[in-house]
């Protein structure tokens, strides 16, 4: 393959990913598919790990570590 054909393909992916997003644009949200596929990631995400799901536990300790520092600057603030 020559550099000249390996531009010629990245030019004419930008341009298909640049009409694309203008069709989307023009086109709108079909909020009706939108709600369907989360629907189904929710289903499947049930299938593969039960319900309701697991707790994520690095989620939780982030979650943790906020709630602390939270606390710590409405301490240092006089908040209550």
């Amino acid at each position: 393959m020559e550099p000249q054909d390996l531009l010629r393909w990245v030019e004419a992916r930008r341009a298909a990913d640049e009409r694309e997003r203008l069709e989307r644009r023009e086109r709108g949200v079909d909020r009706e598919r939108s709600v369907r596929a989360a629907l189904s990631l929710i289903a499947f995400a049930g299938r593969l790990h039960g319900w309701p799901l697991p707790e994520n536990e690095v989620r939780r300790r982030e979650d943790a570590l906020v709630q602390e520092s939270w606390m710590r600057l409405r301490s240092h603030y006089g908040g209550r």
